[in-house]
């Protein structure tokens, strides 16, 4: 259990990583990837005309390197060109290049790159390192792949080559089961590849006749023959034609083999397209020849497939030229001359490894040299019992390797079911944190919201509040206006007004003088009359009245504010402005913003004078709010939680909000909502 955690706390981390390395990594564009691939195949181009080893070489390390550049499938396919040139010339660029196609099929998770990496891992221990058990490892592992998606052309192949291994330790009974797979594979595909099914038939054919049945091995060879005669390559029908006069000699009809071997020589050509088989065919018609005592040009002809192997290094095909002239000089009774070549032959088949042409070699030595003929019978049969033992050894270990390599699938899959299952559980894991951690943002939000709804509550009910309070005073001003009205008009004129009518009764005798200056002080009484007449019908109509309501909630807020800082204001008023038809909601929302940006001014600005200004259209409001304070850069400057928080009630109205500032040239906010 704790190292199921383990598993899945790495499974987490490995998430966490690619998501985050995932959002790093740039792609190639298109252009790119073709100027790189254009340059790969310009040094792959370079490697191939090249004739120094080194100067080819570096060629092929500046193309690798370049596969770096390209997305990791594009990567694969240029990798996979670049290896295949040189599996047999350069094995550590090869083995270093290989594995790096491994890990990225692994992480491509495509099973197809898998298998064909694996499979030409099988094939350069085949051809280059001769390592057939490590071969048919990697091999085999392949052929599972391509069997788990069905690739019948590349499983046809990794059967034969794995039957192609089988047969080198003569184990006929794996070498018959495998061809047949692979022949089954290349039956089904579409278009027939003769080449394959050509090689299929013909290796049954040698496999039957090494069995000793000869009739089933002619049967594939006859197929053999017709999917040769499908091909461009002229020189295969000239190998079965071989391999058919092989099994004739082995019926001792050798009149029939020779036919065979003729058949193969009528290809002119032959000699300089595939000269190892064109010896072959000669030493082998000459041998026969020799069995039917006819020796006309039995010699010549060996001696030419002889100087032909040896040229090419085909150390069986020289061993087997040299028991051919050992029988040869024994058939001329030339017994000192043929003990000489059988040596030869023994000799360079044990340097070899080849069993076949040793064990021929040993049994003709037997014949030939009576006096160690002990000697070779007795090597003869410890040779024949290793090679079988080895060959038991070799057959139980392919065994081994299907059993190992299938318990190694069966594992790999079951720890890929149990990551997959491990996957899932920590998707889940991971969903289920994302699902919390969203709830509680959520819950925030909600938090926030609430909060925000009960704020915009407390300020419509402080805006109403202050309202009311203002409608109070306002109140309270008119009735105090009214009975200073009556009091003037009802009290003081009407006492003036009896004073100046009494006065104007009395009769005065004096001085003319005295008579006018009378009379002037009774007018003067009339105008003060008129005067507090016309000021008490002024209170009564409300002719001195100011602006109430909202604004002046404005300028008491503003003044307050100001003036205790020695900041001169100024609040533009406009009359067409009916301030009890715009909503409650509004007028808050508009207040907030100047308290906002009046603490702004006052904390920030460093400014003299502010103008605030109303104005409005036929279906919007707007608002002023001016400064001419130090200002700021807007586009580099962040906002703060005043200029956020003004913005937002504004956005909540679904009005407009701009801020427009430059350095030392003041600042002016501007807002505008639909009324």
């Amino acid at each position: 259990m704790q190292n199921f955690f383990y598993r899945l706390l790495s499974i987490l981390l490995i998430l966490f990583c690619t998501v985050n390395c995932s959002q790093d990594k740039i792609q190639s564009t298109p252009t790119q990837t073709k100027q790189v691939t254009d340059s790969i195949e310009y040094y792959v181009k370079q490697y191939k005309t090249s004739k120094s080893f080194d100067k080819g070489r570096d060629y092929l390390t500046k193309a690798h390197k370049l596969c770096r550049h390209l997305n990791d499938s594009t990567r694969f396919n240029c990798l996979l060109s670049i290896s295949n040139l040189i599996y047999k010339k350069d094995t550590v660029l090869f083995k270093k290049m290989n594995a790096e196609k491994l890990t990225l099929a692994v992480k491509l998770k495509d099973t197809l790159k898998i298998g064909l990496t694996e499979y030409m891992y099988g094939y350069y221990y085949l051809n280059t390192q001769r390592d057939l058990d490590t071969a048919y490892y990697f091999y085999n592992k392949a052929s599972k792949l391509f069997k788990k998606i069905d690739h019948k052309r590349l499983l046809g192949r990794s059967y034969f080559d794995m039957a192609q291994i089988r047969s080198d330790f003569n184990d006929n009974t794996g070498t018959e089961k495998l061809t047949f797979q692979a022949l089954k594979e290349f039956e089904m595909l579409e278009e027939l590849p003769f080449k394959f099914l050509y090689n299929c038939h013909n290796h049954l054919g040698s496999n039957f006749a090494g069995l000793k049945e000869f009739d089933k091995a002619l049967i594939h060879y006859d197929k053999a023959l017709i999917y040769a005669s499908k091909t461009d390559d002229k020189t295969l029908a000239g190998t079965i034609y071989n391999n058919i006069g092989l099994v004739h000699k082995e019926k001792k009809d050798y009149v029939k083999a020779i036919e065979y071997y003729k058949k193969g020589l009528d290809y002119k050509p032959l000699k300089y397209e595939y000269p190892k088989l064109y010896a072959t065919l000669k030493s082998n018609l000459a041998y026969n020849k020799l069995k039917t005592y006819d020796t006309l040009g039995v010699y010549e002809n060996l001696i030419e497939a002889l100087k032909i192997r040896d040229s090419l290094k085909i150390y069986k095909g020289i061993s087997s030229s040299y028991q051919h002239l050992a029988e040869y000089c024994a058939y001329n009774k030339d017994t000192l001359k043929a003990i000489q070549y059988a040596n030869l032959a023994e000799e360079v088949a044990r340097n070899a490894e080849g069993n076949v042409d040793r064990f021929r070699s040993l049994k003709l030595l037997s014949i030939l040299d009576k006096k160690n003929a002990d000697d070779y019978l007795k090597t003869y049969i410890d040779l024949t019992d290793k090679i079988h033992a080895e060959e038991r050894k070799v057959r139980n270990k392919f065994t081994r390797i299907e059993y190992e390599t299938d318990a190694y699938i069966e594992e790999t899959e079951r720890l890929t079911t149990q990551n997959i299952l491990i996957s899932v559980i920590g998707g889940i894991f991971v969903v289920l944190l994302g699902l919390l951690y969203f709830i509680r943002q959520q819950r925030a939000k909600n938090k926030e919201l609430l909060f925000e709804q009960e704020q915009q509550r407390a300020n419509e009910e402080i805006y109403i509040l202050m309202q009311k309070q203002q409608t109070n005073l306002e109140e309270g001003r008119t009735q105090e206006r009214h009975r200073i009205s009556e009091e003037l008009h009802d009290g003081v004129l009407g006492k003036l007004f009896g004073a100046r009518v009494g006065m104007g009764f009395l009769d005065l005798t004096g001085d003319q003088e005295d008579v006018n200056e009378y009379k002037s002080y009774l007018g003067e009484l009339q105008g003060i009359e008129k005067e507090i007449r016309d000021i008490s019908h002024a209170l009564k109509n409300n002719i001195l009245k100011s602006d109430t309501g909202f604004i002046d909630i404005i300028e008491d807020y503003v003044a307050g504010q100001l003036k205790v800082h020695h900041l001169n204001y100024d609040i533009e008023k406009n009359k067409n402005i009916n301030w009890s038809n715009i909503d409650d909601k509004l007028k808050v929302a508009l207040y907030r913003i100047i308290q906002e940006a009046i603490q702004n001014i006052v904390k920030h600005a460093n400014a003299n004078n502010v103008s605030i200004a109303f104005t409005k259209t036929e279906k919007t409001l707007h608002l002023s709010i001016k400064d001419d304070g130090k200002g700021f850069i807007n586009l580099k400057h962040k906002k703060g939680i005043g200029l956020k928080n003004m913005e937002n009630r504004v956005l909540k109205l679904n009005g407009g909000f701009n801020v427009e500032s430059k350095p030392n040239q003041g600042t002016i906010i501007k807002v505008s909502v639909s009324t």
